[in-house]
């Protein structure tokens, strides 16, 4: 079990991996935003950060970047259905500023579980989708 931080502005999606977090038994905090998730950053420090890139307030390229000046240990997961740009071009750029794995919208349950289960594990190495 891992005590997730799961940084969604989108309702039905944050809602909908609550729940497959949650089946695998993880403890899932969740945050609409940038924002929102540095504020829980300051009190608590989850095991691993699942984060949307294209965001209101705060985006997920900059929470990414602040969280590992912040917290250089935490394991990060990026997600982004895209944007005005290509989808894979704002998570290359999450993994450069230190995300070890990202996803793009819709996501894999199966893979983004076990991409958690090898994170948690210790296992670094690149889990390429």
């Amino acid at each position: 079990m891992a005590k997730i931080l799961l940084v969604e502005d989108d309702d039905l999606v944050r809602d909908m991996l609550t729940q497959v977090l949650q089946r695998a038994s993880h403890q899932v905090t969740c945050a609409a935003n940038g924002e929102e998730a540095t504020e829980y950053l300051q009190k608590d420090e989850p095991d691993i950060m699942v984060t949307d890139i294209i965001m209101p307030k705060k985006s997920g390229i900059t929470l990414i970047s602040e969280v590992k000046n912040r917290h250089p240990n935490l394991e990060i997961i990026a997600i982004s259905g895209g944007g005005r740009m290509d989808p894979t071009g704002y998570l290359d750029l999450s993994e450069t500023l230190g995300a070890s794995v990202s996803f793009e919208k819709p996501i894999d349950n199966t893979a983004l579980l076990m991409a958690i289960d090898l994170l948690l594990h210790g296992k670094k190495e690149r889990i390429n989708h």
